[in-house]
Order: structure tokens, then C-alpha cells, then sequence
């Protein structure tokens, strides 16, 4: 799905007035006197998150001290930065993170890099003197990979990189939405019980589903990665896929490959390496065909019109595949204010539609 802006919003003092909608866009909106959260009411619309994750070559998470501004880069450490920011390693989504024992390190900040190499991921961790120090950091990345050395007397220092680390990013902003501020927040600390659960139960072998099967877990609570109305939303890395309205079980399926693959990737959001709409929707129909064994293929994705909408190709070189995934667009619905009544002010969002796969 793709968020269009809805032209005629009411501004800031005005009556709030119902958006020049299409009538089968008004029919999905909440009765005048409901106020429903966002994602109880995209849930009830069955509203697709197809084609909302993230599209980056990587993530950089930077420890930030509650409470963030709405957005995060209004105030405090990140005030002045872009949610998307070119680095070496590519465009790079910049995410506030909150530190493990929620207390101010205004002097020491933690920072870790993700980025996709291949069909794996990379991670790579630094610390900041102050916001100064973390300025510089970027700047030495907008030029130099992670792993290149760093000269001397800079205000960051490096604690190494590694492959294949696995971590969970979930959105915890309830400065930006009740939804994933509750929801988000649940989750979190859902997801940390199983992990503490499966160490304290002294097993000797990982068992099926186990959330540690194949090694440590990272849990990052993070700032609005969008998608608010599919709360609790979540992004599980080394894979890169973002995912909506998901539980501490399945993700802890999703990291060990044990999850059936084509019944989650309804609510797969996206996969990072793909542009937003079309392409993460394509992409997701080949996930569904394919399974776990997808993400073990690097692969680039590319769109390109067609008659009636979009032909996508997905490309892995290396595995000697190729799909072309056709998609159109598809119904027309409304994202909704959050605990507003009528939901309103709403605007349109595109959903999209997959009418063939082919492999070739």
C-alpha cells in the first residue's frame, strides 16, 4: 500500500470537514460518532500493509533518551539530521533507538549500523562523544565503509563489525501514534520474555521454533518506522522484511526460518532492498512462492509500466533465477486520525495487486 496525500485538508483552527474521498473510500471510514485507533480500524477494513517497509540500503540506530519529539529530528540528539541520509553503504534510514536502561548518556552514545551486503547483512557498532561526536561519525561514513579505519582524534570510536547478526526493530513512538506506542511497547516486551524464557530453560538443544536456535537476538525499540496503522509493526534483520500486526511467537518463527512462509507474507509489509508500493508487493508474491530459501539469494529489484500497472522484475544472478511479477492497483482506502472522530482527518492510500507470477 502507498500513502497519497489528500488535497483539501483541513489546516490547523479550521473545522475539521470530511476529505473529498470517493464514495467507496467514505463507506470505509468510521461512523461519525466512533473514534477507533488507527490499527483497529485498518484490521477491521482488512487493509493490506503491502508496500509500506522501509527502502534502504541500511539502518543506522542511534541511542536516544526518552521522550522524543514528533518527529524525532525536531529536538535532542538527531535534531538536525534527515530520516534518510546517504552514506557509504547507500541511502541509510536513521532511526532513534532506546537505550537499555532508559537513562540519559548524553556523553557516551551508542550507535549501530546494519547494511545489506550481498544476501546477508552486515553490523558494525561505535560510540559517540556527545551530539558533537556524532556528527562526525557521519560524516566519516558518508565517505568510508564501517570497517575502514578511523583516523585519530575523531569523536567516535569503533568496536568492530560482524555478518548475519540477528535483531528485532520495533516501533515503540507513542509520540507519533497511540498505536505503536502501546502496541509497540507490548510487543517488545513480549518478544524480550521469549528470549528470556528460552535461556533460562537450561536446554541443552534448540528446539523447533526456539528464538535462539541460531544465536543472540537484539531487541531495539525504535522511532516511527511508518505503517502506524498496522501496529504492532516490527522489522526482523538479517532478512531485512519488515512485518504488521505481528506477535513475540511469530517473530521468534520468522528468525529461525521455522514459520510457513506463504501464511505470514500476508502481512509482510515489505522487504527493504525493493522501492516502496509496487516493488515490495511483487517482491512479497515471490516470498510467498519461494519461502526462506529467497533470502539467501541477493537480488535486485526493478519496476517498469505496463499496459494496466507495473511489471517487476526480481533478479537473483547469483542463483541463476529470475521472476516478472505483474501488478495493477488496486482499491482505494482510507488511512484514518488515530482516536478521532470519524477517524477524520483521513486521507487515500493505494493498495496493490498481484495478477501473475512468472518465473523465467
Amino acid at each position: 500500500m502507498s500513502s497519497v496525500p489528500a488535497a483539501g485538508m483541513p489546516q490547523q483552527g479550521m473545522p475539521l470537514a470530511v476529505p473529498p474521498l470517493a464514495p467507496e473510500v467514505l463507506a470505509l471510514l468510521p461512523a461519525p460518532d466512533e473514534a477507533p485507533r488507527c490499527a483497529a480500524h485498518a484490521s477491521a477494513i482488512g487493509s493490506d500493509p503491502g508496500g509500506t517497509s522501509i527502502s534502504a540500503d541500511a539502518v543506522a540506530l542511534v541511542e536516544m533518551p526518552l521522550p522524543w519529539p514528533k518527529p524525532v529530528f525536531a529536538s535532542g540528539l538527531l535534531e538536525g539530521f534527515r530520516p534518510m541520509t546517504d552514506l557509504a553503504m547507500g541511502p541509510t534510514r536513521v532511526l532513534a533507538v532506546v537505550p537499555p536502561d532508559e537513562r540519559s548518556r548524553a556523553d557516551r552514545i551508542s550507535v549501530v549500523l546494519y547494511w545489506r551486503v550481498g544476501a546477508g547483512t552486515q553490523t558494525a557498532y561505535f560510540e559517540a562523544d556527545g551530539a558533537a561526536g556524532l556528527r562526525q561519525l557521519f560524516e566519516h561514513l558518508a565517505s568510508r565503509m564501517p570497517s575502514e579505519p578511523i583516523p585519530d582524534g575523531e569523536g567516535f570510536v569503533s568496536f568492530g563489525h560482524t555478518e548475519g547478526e540477528r535483531a528485532v526493530l520495533v516501533c515503540t513512538q507513542g509520540s507519533h501514534d497511540v498505536c505503536c506506542g502501546s502496541e509497540g511497547t507490548r510487543l517488545a516486551a513480549d518478544f524480550e520474555a521469549v528470549l528470556r524464557a528460552y535461556r533460562d530453560s537450561d536446554v541443552d538443544e534448540p528446539y523447533a521454533g526456539a528464538p535462539t536456535a541460531s544465536g543472540r537476538v537484539s531487541v531495539y525499540r525504535v522511532s516511527h518506522t511508518g505503517g502506524h496503522r498496522f501496529a504492532p509493526t516490527a522489522m526482523t534483520l538479517p532478512d531485512g522484511r519488515m512485518w504488521a500486526s505481528i506477535e513475540a511467537g511469530e517473530i521468534a518463527a520468522i528468525l529461525d526460518r521455522t514459520a510457513d512462509a506463504s501464511a505470514l507474507a500476508p502481512r509482510c509489509r515489505g522487504w527493504w532492498g525493493a522501492a516502496t508500493g509496487p516493488a515490495q508487493v511483487a517482491e512479497r508474491a515471490v516470498f510467498t512462492q519461494v519461502g526462506w530459501p529467497l533470502e539467501d539469494m541477493a537480488r535486485t529489484v526493478s519496476f517498469r509500466p505496463a499496459a494496466n500497472g507495473w511489471d517487476v522484475d526480481v533478479i537473483s544472478a547469483e542463483a541463476e533465477r529470475a521472476w516478472t511479477v505483474s501488478v495493477v492497483a488496486g482499491r482505494t482506502v482510507p488511512t484514518i486520525a488515530c482516536r478521532a472522530l470519524g477517524g477524520l482527518p483521513a486521507k487515500p492510500a493505494t493498495e496493490f495487486m498481484v495478477t501473475g507470477v512468472r518465473e523465467h
